[in-house]
């Protein structure tokens, strides 16, 4: 079987199903990473899963790309590699460098840097002629302001170089775009450490329900997995906190979701590689909002799994070893699956948390993660980073697996210590 380089890694949702999912396969990996502590919890007990099911774990500096390339060529003379993996997305573009440097196969398209970039994304969009919403590239705040000001209020502020909706902000008036503005200023390096591209992206705030299309494409060739559904919490932060397998709509909608995001993934030149690209449903049209070049967080690939029996996780496995995935569906007897996440309602010391009791003997719960935190002093929530937990709930009837979820997370209540 298969020896695996998986170049650091995401320490929730994928991160945890990823390492496991390779060695179930009967394949290995030697895990290189700058900071073994980064996957350390000294709160639980475990030892995360890319530490615990890694045959060798490397410490190397991840962030200098061509010393990386000279110490793994090395090992790579010793351990002798077959494939080159992440599923962390500050570090696709490394593990492309990388693979091309050691003449390894490898998972992402050959154009994955400019996927990796929301604006530059948008710019190839808009060169293809796709639907659009209105939007500006700004390197400072007198271009923000003017880009503000043709756009029209309310927009969204985003950076283009981040990923789990950081720092991306919807804004009203020009006071909320300065406070915007700063906020991402100062953050002058990603959360892995990596120097930031200096660049705003402003949007059009679109409204609408908003999807996510899974697809992959092998060599040039897509094909559609399916359409999740999501639901957003915390704005004017986009926190996301909930996902279904697949998404309500109808045939016609589903049609037009998937023509666009077949357009935009040509457009950006997406050759190989799985895909999550969310799309927002507008009065006017489906419009792009973003596309990954990697499987979709937050247990996406799992809610697929449970309904289609097509494992995302190994088809990233496969298309990383330079073969051709089995994308095949078969019944499951689930129809839907989903799953949602405990988000705090505002920051502040826990004194009491209700309703745990409850998630008990729900007989449409596969899995709850949520354990007490009375006592815990609770950060405001600004992105996904935020999760207490989650649960995950399967409708082997119908489409009902959202409702499933949402019902059991609205029985948990947090009690706040009075401010002061």
């Amino acid at each position: 079987m298969a020896h695996l380089l998986m170049i650091e890694s995401w320490v929730g949702g994928t991160g945890r199903l990823f390492p496991p999912a390779i060695t179930s396969l009967g394949h290995r990996y030697t895990f290189v990473t700058r900071n073994r502590g980064h996957y350390l919890d000294a709160k639980a007990r475990e030892i995360h899963p890319v530490l615990e099911h890694a045959e060798n774990v490397l410490t190397t500096e991840t962030n200098d790309v061509p010393a990386l390339i000279e110490f793994l060529r090395r090992q790579h003379g010793i351990l002798q590699f077959d494939g080159v993996v992440t599923v962390c997305d500050y570090y696709i573009d490394t593990v492309a460098q990388v693979a091309q440097a050691l003449g390894l196969p490898q998972g992402f398209s050959t154009h994955v840097a400019r996927e990796r970039r929301k604006d530059l994304v948008r710019e190839a969009i808009q060169r293809a002629g796709l639907p659009n919403p209105r939007f500006g590239v700004v390197a400072s705040w007198h271009e923000a302001c003017d880009a503000a000001r043709d756009i029209g209020y309310p927009l969204v502020m985003k950076p283009t170089d981040l990923a789990s909706s950081a720092f991306v902000r919807l804004v009203h008036d020009e006071a909320e775009l300065r406070d915007a503005y700063e906020a991402l200023e100062r953050f002058d390096r990603n959360f892995r450490g990596q120097p930031r591209e200096r660049r705003w992206l402003l949007e059009e705030y679109m409204t609408g329900e908003e999807v996510s299309v899974e697809a992959v494409t092998f060599r040039g060739e897509t094909t559609i997995v399916g359409v999740t559904d999501k639901s957003l919490t915390g704005f004017p932060y986009f926190i996301e906190d909930g996902h279904m397998f697949p998404a309500r709509l109808d045939p016609g909608q589903v049609a037009e979701i998937e023509t666009l995001v077949r357009g935009a993934l040509d457009a950006v030149g997406h050759d190989h590689g799985i895909s999550h690209t969310e799309v927002k449903l507008t009065a006017v049209g489906p419009r792009i909002v973003e596309i990954n070049p990697r499987p979709g967080g937050n247990y996406i690939a799992e809610l697929v799994q449970r309904v289609t029996g097509i494992d995302l996780l190994s088809a990233q496995i496969e298309l990383a070893l330079g073969r051709r995935p089995d994308l095949q569906a078969r019944d499951t007897g689930i129809q839907s699956a989903a799953i949602k996440f405990l988000v705090p309602p505002a920051a502040g010391r826990v004194v009491a948390m209700h309703g745990l009791e409850s998630l008990n003997g729900d007989g449409h719960l596969v899995r709850s993660t949520l354990s007490d935190v009375t006592g815990s002093e609770l950060a405001a929530p600004i992105d996904n980073a935020c999760y207490l937990g989650h649960v995950l709930a399967v409708d082997s009837g119908g489409h009902e697996a959202r409702r499933h979820a949402e019902q059991a997370i609205a029985r948990i209540a947090l009690q706040f210590a009075p401010a002061t």
